[in-house]
């Protein structure tokens, strides 16, 4: 445990009491009505101390079924069986989050030539003085996330795909905390966990990387679909968080074993070449043989123009969900095993 709860946590005046449970919200844009964007927090401080941990979702505003999860496990944890502090934050890109689009869209269509960073996640730890992207990643990470001593940063994919649940981890300059956000992330429950050094997951600026190289075990999960809820994978979030809560002494009780745990090191693409109707072959988690069909596309006719076949071996990490493609387009993602 790298801090513990025992220390002075300031958080934005809250009183924090043992065995309590409070809200706080507090400003960190402007906008030009005069009117402020506002992250809204719950902290959950037990009856006993023990870490702080910190769990927050949609970075991105299409994922809606992080929100659920983050905001049922937070409102459902009772203080009283709680060993130490969690901030639970269910939406950290609220202009995005507003209009259920990836980033916030007003930021990009008014001030393009300012549209980088575009993304709070990828702009971690933040700027004061930067743009819109890089003062809310300043804000949620100087105000809540700096305190954590874990992090799960919850995720959906983009909206018209779906993943099996995998977790990303830091990468592996981190050294040692890669090993424990990897033990976390099986005690969520992923069916597979991308463990690598280059690629979107990885960034110098991703929170769970600037975490990590403090030495602070942290890493995201990918699970469900973007712009959608799913009861099932809702509950399966949830208890995720709370498997990972006992996995570190927060909470009493086994860790609910789940997941195909499977440690990948990349995904490898298969796109559409030709437009039209999609229809997939394969579902989640299917074991795939080089050259299996996996997809075909049909023009507006029903005439088929492209038969998709599997370039390699692996198992279906993620589908498309549209039922339309365009040149280029993802129709399945498939594991490569580490």
């Amino acid at each position: 445990m790298t801090g513990g709860d025992d220390r002075d946590l300031a958080i934005e005046g809250l009183a924090l009491e043992r065995g309590t449970s409070s809200h706080t919200r507090f400003r960190t844009v402007e906008l030009a009505d005069g009117s402020w964007v506002e992250i809204r927090a719950s902290v959950v401080r037990g009856a006993e101390p023990g870490p702080v941990f910190y769990v927050g979702a949609a970075f991105h505003g299409d994922e809606i079924a992080g929100t659920q999860i983050v905001g049922r496990f937070a409102r459902g944890l009772d203080p009283a069986a709680l060993r130490g502090t969690l901030i639970a934050v269910p939406v950290q890109n609220p202009l995005a989050f507003q209009v259920q689009h990836r980033f916030f869209v007003g930021h990009m269509l008014k001030s393009p030539m300012d549209q980088n960073p575009a993304d709070p996640w990828a702009a971690f730890p933040g700027d004061a003085d930067g743009n819109t992207a890089s003062a809310i990643a300043h804000a949620i990470y100087h105000r809540l996330m700096r305190h954590a001593d874990f992090m799960i940063d919850v995720h959906t994919p983009t909206t018209g795909g779906r993943y099996a649940p995998f977790a990303f981890l830091p990468p592996t300059r981190c050294s040692a905390v890669v090993g424990e956000a990897e033990a976390l992330a099986r005690a969520f429950g992923a069916d597979y966990i991308l463990a690598n050094d280059r690629g979107m997951y990885v960034g110098d600026r991703n929170p769970h990387v600037v975490l990590g190289e403090r030495g602070i075990p942290a890493f995201g999960i990918e699970i469900g679909e973007g712009g959608r809820i799913d009861g099932a994978e809702v509950a399966l979030g949830v208890r995720g968080i709370a498997n990972v809560l006992r996995k570190v002494g927060m909470l009493d009780g086994a860790v609910w074993q789940s997941g195909r745990n499977l440690v990948i090191r990349t995904m490898d693409v298969i796109r559409a070449r030709r437009a039209g109707v999609l229809t997939l072959h394969v579902e989640l988690n299917d074991e795939v043989a080089p050259g299996q069909h996996v997809a075909t596309v049909t023009d507006p006719f029903d005439e088929p123009v492209e038969r998709i076949v599997a370039p390699r071996g692996g198992p279906v990490v993620r589908i498309a969900t549209l039922p339309t493609v365009t040149t280029g387009e993802r129709v399945v993602q498939l594991g490569v095993p580490r």
